[in-house]
């Protein structure tokens, strides 16, 4: 009798420990951690400043490209009014472009340049003829930019280069582009003027963080009519890996 009861608890363990096997106990584990989003990656591109005591403020981009012109222009001949122009063969104006809208009428483009050689220059892609310098982050770094008071004209000086659009339409950091009728605007207009880019940072997505801040005056192409930016304060979001950024 005994041995009908030992041998009836060990079938009674075995048949627990097959239990046991088919329904392991499933230990609780905690949950994998979740990777929060760059807050930097979220901030949106924006301009802002201050204008006749008014605080423009753009957060709308209408484009973004890229600029490629003739450098050291000068004038070969006039004929019948129409301006014959030259200029060097072996550099290239190199520029990108940020423009900016506040959703209405008001809005402002910020162009940085720069001339290149063209053996520091490289095709921008094989589907167009445009050239790009072979580092893509040069016009970018860090540190303070003059104005380019000539672009579109004599293209011979670096820097930066404001076009309001809007209310304040025509309104500008550089001259007109006529190299007859109109005179080469003065470096004293932008004496008080400062642009400096204080941050180039790169982030987890592969692009870039660019900040910059800036005061300068804005006027017609030739040097009237003046007004003051104040405060002035841009972020924008570049990617090297784009041909337009």
């Amino acid at each position: 009798m005994k041995t009908k009861k030992l041998l009836g608890l060990a079938i009674a363990l075995m048949c627990l420990a097959a239990c046991k096997k088919e329904n392991p106990v499933i230990e609780p584990t905690e949950p994998p951690p979740v990777e929060k989003p760059d807050p930097l990656e979220l901030l949106r591109d924006s301009v802002s400043y201050v204008l006749d005591g008014k605080l423009m403020v753009q957060t709308e981009t209408l484009g973004r490209g890229l600029i490629n012109a003739k450098t050291n222009v000068k004038l070969d001949s006039l004929v019948k009014q129409k301006e014959y122009i030259s200029g060097d063969q072996d550099s290239v104006m190199f520029g990108r472009f940020f423009k900016f809208t506040d959703g209405n009428r008001n809005g402002i483009t910020l162009s940085f340049v720069k001339k290149y050689n063209k053996n520091q220059a490289q095709p921008a892609s094989n589907q167009t003829s445009l050239f790009m310098p072979l580092n893509k982050l040069d016009l970018f770094s860090v540190g303070e930019r003059k104005f380019a008071l000539d672009f579109s004209r004599n293209n011979s000086q670096n820097g930066v280069v404001f076009e309001l659009s809007g209310d304040n339409y025509g309104l500008q950091t550089n001259g007109y582009s006529s190299l007859v009728y109109h005179a080469l605007l003065k470096p004293e207009l932008q004496k008080q003027s400062k642009f400096e880019i204080t941050n180039l940072q790169k982030l987890k997505s592969g692009k870039y963080l660019l900040e910059a801040k800036f005061n300068a005056s804005v006027y017609r192409g030739d040097g009237t009519n003046i007004k003051k930016i104040e405060s002035g304060f841009m972020r924008v979001k570049i990617n090297p890996e784009s041909i337009y950024f």
